[in-house]
């Protein structure tokens, strides 16, 4: 399932509640929603980003949006990406939202800017900027930015900005997406319920509510900007004042915000190594020991199982998921086992038995057969 298809699963059922809530409000005149675009090259991205600006400045039309359908709808923040009209949306390179994802782009990638923001770009830079999720922290724009001019009724616009706050939490990105890293370029984003907010997290993270920290956050002082880590989803969120503060009042500019965070992506460690030129974006290497693989959790599987059997000891399922979060081993979604010992973790266990046996090593698929149980102690699968 690709990154779009998890996005439009996201996304279309929060939609139809939208939808359904506003129907008979006077919407003549408000601007809709903007969702996250995701770029052509983005899940074929080694280094997988987005970036989360304030709120768009004119977008599509309400009364549109009523009268398409969800997928349809969602579609157009993508094909905007992916006809590169965001190099249109610049305005200037010193003091905006796209000059700062286009600096940090090149920075990142080691290519040149003016090469990377020209319209007839080649195939690398055309590639990198076709290669993140694109998003703002505000679907609906505020009433005076395009909605007064159009004629709207501000009660009107009101009801629908209620209603659409549903859509401004940064888990739906998460959940979907999956970025390593996002930046949220706009000061005046609510921490609790756009940043951490626990409750709407999907459950293929494996969400870990008995420990009390897990968000790790700190605050960098020069240039000011705050950064969590997100345990429950390996992620890692940059909170950044507007590009226009950053580039016309902070007295460093962007590319000394840019500088900043490159660096902290090396220091926390956040991808092992980092792109040498701009062909790296792209993920060519695949893991030949890639821990998503039915083989690598088999092995694993029966690696623990071989020593629990002797010794006569049972293992919780749960306990099993834990070992494979900790250390990174993946549903084939690419997310996080539940850690109370839910149905998926049983069925990869399930799956593990079946590998074995399958070969004719009937003595490992006995042993994985024994050992592993639910909270209860009972066989589950």
């Amino acid at each position: 399932m690709s990154s779009i298809d998890r996005r439009n699963a996201e996304y279309g059922p929060l939609i139809q509640d939208f939808k359904n809530d506003v129907k008979d409000v006077n919407i003549k005149g408000i601007t809709g929603p903007h969702f996250p675009g995701v770029g052509e090259c983005y899940d074929l991205a080694k280094y997988k980003f987005a970036f989360c600006g304030m709120e768009t400045y004119g977008w599509n039309m309400m009364e549109d949006f009523m009268l398409r359908s969800e997928d349809e709808y969602l579609s157009d923040s993508d094909t905007r990406l992916n006809d590169l009209e965001h190099l249109g949306w610049m305005a200037n390179g010193h003091a905006t939202f796209w000059a700062f994802v286009f600096k940090f782009l090149a920075k990142f990638y080691k290519v040149d800017f003016k090469k990377l923001v020209a319209k007839e770009g080649d195939v690398t830079s055309s590639s990198i900027l076709k290669s993140f999720v694109w998003a703002n922290a505000n679907c609906i724009e505020r009433y005076e930015v395009t909605s007064k001019w159009e004629g709207a009724e501000i009660d009107s616009w009101n009801v629908v900005k209620s209603a659409s706050r549903r859509f401004d939490d940064l888990n739906h990105i998460i959940n979907s997406c999956m970025p390593k890293v996002i930046f949220i370029i706009y000061s005046g984003v609510d921490e609790k319920n756009y940043i951490l907010n626990e409750t709407t997290l999907s459950d293929i993270f494996g969400k870990n509510f008995e420990q009390r920290r897990n968000v790790l956050k700190l605050n960098n002082e020069n240039p000011k900007y705050n950064y969590y880590y997100l345990r429950d989803s390996a992620t890692h969120v940059f909170h950044l004042p507007h590009p226009t503060w950053m580039g016309l009042y902070s007295g460093i500019g962007i590319d000394s915000y840019v500088d900043s965070l490159i660096k902290d992506i090396v220091n926390y460690n956040v991808w092992d190594t980092l792109p040498k030129t701009g062909e790296d974006w792209q993920d060519n290497t695949p893991s030949v020991d890639n821990k998503a693989t039915m083989d690598y959790k088999a092995e694993l599987i029966a690696s623990i199982a071989h020593s629990l059997v002797p010794k006569n000891a049972v293992m919780y399922g749960g306990n099993l998921a834990r070992i494979f979060n900790m250390n990174d081993v993946t549903t084939n979604y690419g997310g996080r086992y539940s850690e109370d010992g839910g149905r998926g973790i049983y069925k990869v266990i399930s799956s593990a038995w079946a590998y074995y046996y399958g070969r004719g090593d009937y003595q490992t698929a006995y042993e994985i057969a024994r050992c592993f149980v639910n909270k209860n102690g009972e066989y589950a699968y």
